[in-house]
């Protein structure tokens, strides 16, 4: 936690010359298999009576293509869609007919570019039936009746070809996004893979047809990487496509789906097998319908080498693609990957409140130094006391001779812990006491010599605890603790989340979401360096808040940068209704240079804003060692998530060891406000009151409770309130209230001021400082220290 210093997020140079080199790749591919589809689409086509030529698909895909992209590529996908049509196997009236439908699309986008608007299925549709029947029945060969017909048909069928390719084509566009594909969605991409070959046509080399070892190589390729389930489904739509074309559906459909079943049963024995086991089924039911050859035989074999050559690499990306029990142990490795990220940090957070507890108890120690340089002089005026108090020659000795019986006394005290005592010269001459003062200096320094022999074993077993404590600490990280119950993955969530991060185009890496301790959402998105958390906060947080309904934000930490994999790691969370400004106002006691309050006031990991006064009891360096090391104390055991009862009580035990002669004890008075509700909640040990300014009204928060240290147990019950946009809660140290010393505790006048319309918060905290010291005509008697927090809504 941050003592009243705000770090910026980090910040990079974006690379840009590299982001473009990325995009320009990736755009080049994807236009280039856009237009590649286009084309092949476009040259399917069916006959299923004399004079009704079907094909649909490449108006179906311009229509996709309209709907999802700009003019530009539009017009691009429109050239190839027309050089497929031109290529293909249609009749000059068919051609002319879907040549005049996509030039119609064409100009609908045109149109609703220029009136900027967005493109309508519906406009579209009218426009398609309208064109088919005026071509037809200007143009058709066959009644009027006859031509109407087939007119609406042709027409009619593209409406529902248009919807299972854009199903298609959004589906193909998750690949590589860890998506779970359902059965719908990997038929409808077989069904468009296989509208792509069958475009091929039939187009043959020494009476080998292509597309059938580009189909069957297809067809045993993802059966092999997937499985039987895709290796069937791939299998069974190519065979009704290719079959339907070549007016053998039964053969066909017989042919590709038994390959596809064979490859995925057999895909465990490897490529080899798989590939025999292919070829022996394959010949099967070539010899059994008949239709063996010398070119169905290369057909088939050089389908299996095409198999054979494809590296193993690819084999695993259309597995990962493809099979859900395979994409399912990646994401449950990110998820296991992100909670065992999440476990580490409370492993380390306890960690560092052990750590914190062993170096407290070595530090406090070091109190027993500030004493040392008094308590040579202390044991001189002891022995003055016990000796010289009544003596007749007080006022001399003590008084004219005051400096040179200082130094004979310390002489004196010097030879009884040199075992060899004496009486200097000159207090020999002069002292009427001489064997009284010998007796009475042994008697003390011995004394003195088992005080500081037991006050050696304290020190040297506070040693021992914090050295155990401290190795605790070093081999924490190894115990496997249920510290991670608090945080739950959120699987369907993530499930939704990178679908709605593709079907917007955001680049991202990886992305796993959870739940903290408080039960509230967290995200953390891996991107690209070069993206960063500019392109986060700009392009990914508005689609997720969309999505989850909650408004999203960027955690303090900012983007992290792994250096070995140059990626960018954000943690995105529900963002606060409330933000805090806090300021601070402080006096020392008059005479010492250093205060015995310690404060400290900021966020932290759970969306809470913590604000902590710390006095020491006493003032000057003992006291704010004392208050220092319980605000520390405090803050490692909240970045640990540990509750306010085992808290509070580790703090006590701790500082319940006595660090010096003099029992010393310390204050609490904590407050945190819950930015995400806007509930306060305070924790008071042994202080002072607090103050909330509702406008005109002054709530005081107070509790009679002991400082830690005194009682062996502490049981504290949290004041639970609640605050809003501008309210102003204040948090002071004894020092404030205690300057009256006729009236001692009286707040009346803190109210009093409250009361009032100041709501500048840095103004509040030095004008209560300022009215407290005129109460003791100027004078700091303690310690003062003022902390003033006011809400803002964000």
């Amino acid at each position: 936690m941050d003592y009243g210093i705000e770090v910026p997020s980090y910040r990079r140079v974006d690379n840009e010359k590299e982001k473009k080199k990325l995009n320009f790749e990736n755009g080049i591919f994807t236009m280039g298999v856009t237009l590649a589809s286009g084309a092949m689409l476009s040259r399917v086509g069916f006959g299923f009576v004399e004079g009704l030529y079907l094909a649909p698909f490449g108006i179906g895909y311009l229509l996709s293509v309209a709907k999802k992209s700009d003019i530009k590529r539009m017009f691009l996908v429109f050239a190839t869609v027309l050089l497929g049509y031109l290529t293909g196997g249609s009749k000059n009236i068919d051609i002319i007919l879907y040549i005049s439908l996509a030039t119609v699309i064409l100009l609908c986008k045109f149109v609703c570019n220029a009136l900027n608007k967005e493109f309508k299925n519906r406009i579209a549709f009218l426009s398609i039936i309208i064109t088919s029947l005026a071509v037809g029945l200007l143009m058709g060969e066959q009644s009027f009746e006859i031509n109407l017909v087939f007119s609406l048909a042709k027409a009619i069928v593209i409406i529902p070809v248009f919807y299972i390719l854009n199903y298609a084509i959004g589906c193909m566009q998750e690949i590589n996004t860890n998506y779970f594909y359902s059965t719908e969605e990997l038929i409808s991409i077989a069904i468009l893979s296989c509208l792509v070959i069958a475009g091929i046509g039939n187009f043959v080399i020494f009476g080998v047809e292509i597309r059938t070892i580009v189909a069957l190589a297809m067809v045993i390729t993802t059966a092999y990487a997937a499985g039987s389930n895709s290796g069937a489904i791939l299998g069974v739509t190519m065979g009704i496509i290719i079959g339907i074309a070549n007016n053998d559906l039964l053969v066909a459909t017989t042919m590709y789906g038994i390959c596809g079943l064979i490859v995925g049963v057999f895909k465990e024995t490897g490529k080899i097998f798989s590939v025999l086991a292919y070829l022996i089924s394959l010949f099967m039911i070539l010899t059994y319908t008949g239709n063996i050859t010398v070119q169905s035989i290369i057909e088939v074999v050089a389908a299996g080498i095409i198999m054979m050559l494809i590296p193993e690499k690819t084999i695993k990306e259309i597995l990962r693609e493809l099979n859900n029990e395979e994409k399912s142990k990646i994401i449950s490795d990110a998820q296991v990957e992100g909670i065992k990220l999440e476990f580490v940090d409370r492993l380390e957070a306890l960690r560092g409140s052990l750590t914190a507890v062993a170096t407290s108890i070595e530090s406090l120690s070091g109190n027993e130094k500030l004493l040392m340089k008094n308590k040579g002089a202390a044991m001189i005026e002891s022995l003055a006391d016990r000796v010289c108090q009544e003596c007749e020659m007080n006022n001399k000795c003590w008084g004219r001779e005051l400096h040179s019986t200082f130094s004979d006394f310390g002489e004196l005290m010097l030879s009884c812990e040199s075992k060899k005592i004496y009486l200097p010269k000159d207090l020999n001459l002069k002292c009427v006491k001489r064997t009284t003062l010998l007796k009475s200096a042994e008697e003390l320094f011995s004394t003195y010599t088992v005080n500081e022999a037991l006050k050696s074993r304290l020190i040297e077993g506070r040693s021992v605890v914090a050295n155990q404590i401290n190795n605790m600490s070093t081999t924490v990280a190894s115990i496997l603790g249920d510290f991670n119950n608090n945080v739950n993955s959120c699987l369907e969530i993530d499930k939704l989340l990178r679908k709605t991060l593709v079907k917007n185009k955001i680049r991202y890496n990886n992305i796993y979401s959870y739940t903290d301790r408080k039960g509230r959402l967290k995200i953390k998105i891996k991107i690209d360096s070069y993206d960063g958390e500019n392109y986060c906060r700009k392009s990914i947080i508005p689609v997720i808040s969309e999505l989850v309904r909650t408004p999203l934000s960027i955690a303090e930490d900012g983007c992290k940068i792994n250096p070995e994999t140059n990626e960018c790691s954000v943690t995105i969370e529900e963002a606060y209704k409330y933000n805090v400004s806090s300021y601070v106002s402080f006096n020392v006691k008059d005479g010492e240079k250093y205060s015995g309050d310690s404060y400290s006031f900021g966020q932290n990991k759970v969306g809470e804003y913590v604000t902590i006064v710390s006095d020491g009891m006493g003032s000057g360096p003992e006291a704010g060692l004392e208050s220092e090391a319980a605000i520390e104390l405090i803050e490692k055991f909240m970045e640990g998530g540990f509750s306010e009862a085992t808290m509070l009580n580790a703090v006590n035990s701790i500082m319940g060891m006595k660090f010096s002669e003099d029992e010393k004890f310390t204050t609490l008075d904590m407050n945190s406000i819950d930015l995400y509700t806007g509930e306060i909640e305070f924790i008071k040990v042994g202080a002072s009151m607090s103050f909330i300014k509702k406008g005109d009204e002054v709530e005081v928060i107070n509790s009679s409770s002991l400082p830690f240290g005194i009682l062996d147990d502490i049981n504290i019950t949290p004041i639970k309130k609640k605050v809003k946009q501008g309210d102003i809660i204040v948090t002071i140290s004894d020092g404030v209230i205690d300057v009256d010393k006729g009236n001692i505790g009286d707040y009346s006048w803190i109210v009093d001021y409250l009361k009032g319309e100041q709501n500048n918060p840095e103004l509040i905290s030095r004008e209560i400082l300022e009215l407290a010291k005129k109460k003791c005509d100027g004078k700091v008697l303690d310690d003062m220290t003022v902390v003033v927090s006011k809400l803002y809504a964000c």
